[in-house]
């Protein structure tokens, strides 16, 4: 499977303190400017090895690094290179043959796998990682030698040139996504391609996502694990095509998921006592909510009925007020009702103090008014795409019920929400 080309004329008692590992499919256009690019600003204290996995390109990317590592053999062998320093290269390039394109992440293991180097630097190969930050990433490395070292794009310093907004906007939902879903809060870039690590800490865990993240594993996997940070201008490929489609996509929220599930497996018997314990509490509340809404609703049919004109006239409780009205009566009634059979029941807030019930009582009414306009909204775009009007509304008013029993809990009375 695996086909591996070594710099023949360079001594195997060389230790290597770094390998750089570069997956490549279809990057001929790039990979040799690239190579050249690190081997130039590669730092003199630390021997390297370049190691490219190339997935069996159809543009011939993993025979164009081969013979370039034959090249350069053979001026060795024959004296013909004319560097300064050919006698004493502190770098070495290595080529990886996959059969088959399958995947970034086990290209990148593989690569993991065939490397000699105490630490291991991941990076693309179509120019977005820029080799100039390299030695910086290898010296942060080396000071602080139990760590991930990972090029951000989201700290202070760093960028990103060349996408449009909707993709800039999709990259930073995605690491939002993951930082709040994942708990890898301490990470501004957690879907970085471009980080160092020891070799022992990517060996030591398993990764069993697909996709194009195996940095965001690798932080879930070892939460205690220092981390630090280096901007970097994270520039759009010039040549080349991107990876990016739907596939990436939908492999990308397979992986939160699992990820996910990972970390609610992983948790202590007591830590899952106590979600548990929190979502049965979180539920209980939640359903308190809608059958208080229930009622709320009963009540305000009720008054509408009940004051409607021709109503309130057969039975001589009011005259003169239009079903409108009493509609708006109706729900400022049951809107009210509501509120204080939420605020002692459901929330179990005993604090009936002015202030206190006041400002709740407009949060409440607010957050009503919200939930309102996104059930209207929702029922309107709904039924506008020809789904039947009864489906419609339920789905509305369960949609709108749930983000008012959130809004609630979170801004009305204080709660934290999962509890």
């Amino acid at each position: 499977m695996y086909s591996n080309t070594n710099n023949a004329a360079l001594s195997n008692s060389n230790v290597v303190t770094f390998s750089v590992v570069i997956p490549t499919y279809n990057e001929s256009e790039n990979i040799l400017r690239l190579i050249t690019e690190i081997e130039n600003n590669l730092p003199t204290s630390h021997f390297t090895e370049i190691i490219i996995v190339d997935d069996n390109s159809p543009d011939g990317t993993g025979k164009l690094v081969e013979n370039y590592i034959q090249e350069q053999n053979a001026k060795l062998e024959n004296g013909r290179d004319n560097s300064s320093n050919s006698s004493s290269k502190n770098y070495r390039v290595k080529v990886v043959h996959r059969r088959a394109k399958n995947g970034l992440i086990p290209a990148i293991l593989d690569g993991v796998k065939q490397s000699t180097g105490m630490n291991v630097l991941i990076m693309d190969a179509d120019f977005s990682h820029p080799p100039e930050v390299i030695p910086k990433m290898m010296r942060e490395l080396a000071l602080n030698p139990n760590s991930i070292i990972i090029g951000s794009r989201f700290i202070e310093g760093g960028k990103v040139v060349g996408w449009p907004q909707r993709r800039k906007l999709l990259s930073r939902g995605a690491s939002a996504l993951a930082r709040l879903g994942l708990n890898v809060k301490r990470v501004k870039d957690p879907m970085s391609g471009f980080f160092a690590l020891p070799r022992e800490l990517i060996q030591n865990i398993s990764i069993d996502t697909k996709g194009y993240k195996i940095l965001l594993e690798i932080l879930v996997k070892n939460q205690e694990i220092p981390i630090k940070e280096i901007p970097y201008t994270f520039t759009d490929r010039q040549s080349g095509k991107s990876k990016m489609n739907y596939n990436v996509i939908m492999n990308y929220a397979e992986a939160i998921w699992q990820l996910y599930r990972h970390g609610q497996k992983s948790g202590q018997v007591e830590i899952s006592e106590r979600i548990n314990k929190k979502s049965v509490l979180f539920i209980s509340k939640a359903g308190r909510y809608y059958t208080v809404g229930l009622s709320g609703l009963i009540i305000n049919y009720i008054v509408s009925f009940l004051l409607a004109n021709d109503v309130a006239n057969s039975i001589r409780l009011l005259s003169n007020v239009w079903y409108l009205e009493a509609s708006i009566l109706g729900v400022a009634i049951s809107s009210t009702s509501n509120f204080f059979l939420n605020k002692y029941w459901t929330f179990e807030d005993k604090r009936f103090d002015v202030g206190v019930t006041a400002r709740q009582f407009v949060s409440f009414i607010a957050v009503s008014a919200i939930g309102l306009s996104i059930q209207i909204t929702l029922l309107y775009y709904m039924v506008e795409h020809l789904i039947p009007y009864r489906i419609s509304l339920i789905v509305a008013i369960g949609v709108a019920t749930t983000i008012n029993f959130i809004l609630n809990k979170k801004f009305t009375f204080k709660e934290k929400l999962w509890a």
